[in-house]
């Protein structure tokens, strides 16, 4: 008994201590809520979204050095290392150019903006040995020192911050995790060839799967940008359930991709979706009955309608959670076959937030739609077991 429990506590306190993080990362939003007018903090979460959106580069590498770790794989890290960060900071350049002409950005931002994307790749090749070697409370850690760090800037300047401050905040924690994991871990090994097909695979789904939930948050500051404040408070509490999910995924990916040529695979798969989907629905019941009566606690006064704002975000982000699982266990399999779907999705997705938005409530009924009626298509849709190869690479077209 003690022996099962040595093996399998991180598997409870991981996500509980990945919960009490996101309580250090709601305190960030909480303390410049409060500080910053309703407008500014819209703009910020505006920022924020973009942010996430360019972090999947850092987080697709993560989950790739993780899933061929633990597959025995073997990469030219150090060449790999070179050329993303040569792409990135192109990409990035042009970013800084285009952008301010479609939305309100910036260049001194959106130049914090690159070097927090920059350090984020530099910090996820170590975080994906941690994961692979499970070495969880390592890369909790990790994690930690990032948003405390970030809180704890924050407070000591609240007086004096504005959206601007606010990101150097991110840049700081960051630049912390990623000295911390100088000592933490050493670089990836580098052998063989160099191999993208991992990482373009995964960048590709990140992509996808980012838009879903950033381009509501994006295009909230020009459909109601009164209600913009509102809507971010609604959303981080919506996301709570993602970062959780995307928490539990951290603990799997490794035994998904270890277990993907088993016969175990599947039924094993089977169970953990029923877990998940129990854990939603009890989520779901605490949204609508208690969180509308928190969000006036947290936040103070102004942001009466997040309250009910919150249940719409609840469903969404339920079906988002379900659409990334399904990814997850594709990216395990090695199949990339499953994307057109998702890039269907994301269509339906684009066409539902420009056709309703005749009020807040249409907007995020439409979005409610899409997600739950995506993710019930891809778990019929979609295999879940090994197939043999069809491509010399050794994917499934």
């Amino acid at each position: 008994m003690t022996s099962f429990l040595n093996r399998h506590a991180i598997i409870f306190i991981f996500p509980f201590l990945d919960v009490l993080l996101n309580v250090v990362n709601y305190a960030y939003h909480l303390l410049l809520a409060r500080e910053l007018s309703s407008v500014d903090y819209g703009l910020l979460n505006a920022y924020l979204a973009l942010l996430g959106l360019l972090l999947i580069i850092g987080s697709a590498l993560q989950w790739t050095v993780t899933r061929d770790l633990s597959q025995r794989l073997d990469n030219q890290y150090r060449h790999l290392r070179f050329r993303l960060l040569l792409y990135t900071g192109f990409i990035l350049l042009i970013l800084m150019y285009v952008l301010p002409f479609i939305l309100p950005f910036t260049k001194i931002n959106l130049l914090l903006i690159a070097f927090t994307i920059l350090i984020h790749i530099l910090l996820s090749f170590r975080r994906g040995i941690l994961q692979a070697e499970e070495r969880f409370y390592a890369l909790n850690l990790s994690y930690y020192v990032e948003s405390v760090v970030k809180v704890a800037a924050t407070w000591l300047f609240l007086r004096y911050t504005d959206v601007t401050l606010a990101l150097v905040f991110i840049l700081i924690g960051m630049l912390m995790a990623y000295l911390i994991s100088l000592v933490q871990v050493p670089f990836p090994k580098s052998a063989g060839t160099m191999r993208w097909h991992g990482l373009t695979h995964m960048i590709h789904t990140q992509v996808v799967m980012t838009l879903f939930f950033t381009l509501d948050s994006l295009l909230v500051t020009r459909f109601f940008p009164t209600l913009a404040g509102d809507y971010s408070v609604a959303l981080r509490f919506g996301q709570l359930l993602l970062f959780v999910a995307l928490s539990l995924s951290q603990l799997l990916l490794p035994r998904l991709s270890s277990l993907n040529q088993s016969k175990s695979f599947v039924a094993w798969e089977r169970k953990l979706y029923i877990g998940i989907l129990i854990g939603l629905s009890c989520s779901v019941l605490f949204y609508f009955t208690a969180i509308p009566y928190i969000i006036p606690i947290l936040f103070g006064e102004g942001y009466e309608q997040a309250g009910q704002y919150v249940k719409y975000m609840a469903l969404i982000y339920s079906g988002i959670t379900l659409i990334q699982y399904e990814a997850l266990v594709q990216f395990s399999l090695h199949r990339t076959s499953y994307l057109k779907w998702y890039w269907g999705t994301l269509v339906l997705l684009i066409l539902a937030l420009l056709l309703f938005r005749q009020t807040i409530e249409i907007w995020l009924t439409a979005q409610v739609v899409v997600f739950l009626a995506s993710a019930i298509f891809l778990r019929f849709i979609l295999r879940r077991y090994r197939v043999p190869t069809t491509t010399p690479g050794g994917h499934d077209a």
